[in-house]
């Protein structure tokens, strides 16, 4: 419901929106970075509910993406930067949703670039679901004494393993199962 809620505020409709209502205002100016901000993510809702495939690492959506993720790093080096503001965090979304955003593109990108790279299927981005992913960090960091260590690369590779592993049998076991 949350992110249903995230779309309906941030989407292409909302940008529309504010920017009617900005021309409307007899001091026009002050919703410029709301407008920037909600046209960067209504560009990346637009992308990721696309029902169109993407079948060339070249497609333009791709591109659109990494323009948007260089934005919103670029405007959270601004304000670190920015000395006249002293409350940086109030003038960011929280580090945990930059954080998302940064993950969910790079990782999109990446997952198209293996997929058309290594096989000749397409990638619809409104199937693409991250839970599998968030479900083996999860795996990960409870194998490896739970989620407040950060292991080095040796201490990564077995709890990778044994998700692996575990994953495989699993799996072996649905199929003996139908």
């Amino acid at each position: 419901m949350r992110n249903h809620l995230a779309e309906d505020i941030l989407n292409k409709d909302m940008l529309h929106l504010m920017q009617v209502y900005k021309e409307s205002q007899k001091k026009n100016d002050t919703l410029n970075a709301t407008i920037e901000l909600i046209k960067h993510t209504s560009i990346i809702i637009s992308n990721f509910r696309e029902p169109r495939p993407i079948i060339d690492a070249d497609d333009h959506r791709l591109a659109e993406n990494q323009e948007v993720l260089d934005w919103f790093i670029h405007w959270e080096k601004s304000v670190i930067n920015d000395h006249t503001i002293t409350n940086k965090q109030k003038h960011l979304i929280s580090y945990q949703t930059r954080q998302d955003i940064v993950s969910c593109i790079m990782g999109f990108d990446e997952l198209c670039k293996y997929k058309l790279k290594n096989s000749h299927a397409s990638i619809i981005a409104r199937r693409v679901n991250s839970d599998v992913v968030e479900n083996m960090f999860c795996q990960q960091r409870t194998l490896h004494n739970g989620a407040n260590t950060s292991p080095t690369y040796l201490g990564h590779c077995k709890p990778v393993n044994s998700v692996i592993l575990d994953n495989m049998l699993f799996q072996k076991n649905l199929m003996q199962e139908v």
